[in-house]
């Protein structure tokens, strides 16, 4: 019989490991023609939030309106809630007086620590996986200052998959001044066409 050595099996071991993690992801990947398809930490378009938070959480959160935001409509408002699986944050959109908490947009925040630049290889290659996951989609882009920083130096790279029905996906880096106060951030969202025209996005 023949004998294998310890750095034979160490090879075998990571081969069979890769061998593992790409039937996986095969067997979970499926395309898209919907938003609603997609999930972010198990997620999506349409659900209640109740089934994730209390509505004590809910509550508690903070928020964000026409109150506080330049948002013209008063429909809708958007929620921002801590850490859940990678995200640092993700924020939620959702109609006002609504008691089911439907979601009609999601967004995943994930705190850039160090430096932006990190950010950009990291929107690469997600936005590469979702060509995959929405093949009919229409892919936009753009890196433009944004519109809540009147100094203009707060950046915004963005690539947007399009459906047409008016919903979107999106990956982003959002590159903050230090004027602003925020921290930079890498970011996937699903946005509802309802929600975007009452947040006056750019889509």
């Amino acid at each position: 019989m023949t004998r294998i050595n310890s750095s034979e099996k160490v090879l075998l071991m990571r081969i069979f490991l890769s061998v593992l993690i790409l039937i996986f992801s095969l067997q979970s990947w499926t395309k898209a023609d919907d938003i609603r398809e997609f999930e972010i930490e198990g997620m999506s378009i349409g659900d209640s939030l109740l089934d994730y938070f209390s509505e004590k959480e809910i509550k508690r959160s903070k928020r964000y309106d026409n109150t506080n935001t330049n948002w013209k409509s008063d429909k809708m408002f958007q929620l921002r809630t801590g850490k859940k699986g990678p995200y640092t944050e993700i924020m939620f959109a959702l109609k006002k007086n609504d008691k089911k908490y439907k979601i009609y947009g999601i967004d995943g925040l994930v705190k850039m620590e160090y430096n932006i630049s990190e950010c950009y290889p990291k929107l690469e290659k997600t936005s590469k996986s979702l060509e995959e996951f929405f093949p009919n989609a229409e892919i936009s882009k753009d890196h433009s200052p944004h519109s809540g920083d009147p100094t203009g130096n707060s950046m915004v790279k963005s690539v947007y998959f399009l459906f047409p029905s008016g919903d979107f996906a999106s990956v982003e880096c959002y590159d903050w001044s230090k004027k602003m106060g925020y921290w930079d951030n890498f970011r996937i969202g699903l946005v509802t066409e309802e929600f975007n025209t009452c947040n006056n996005s750019n889509y």
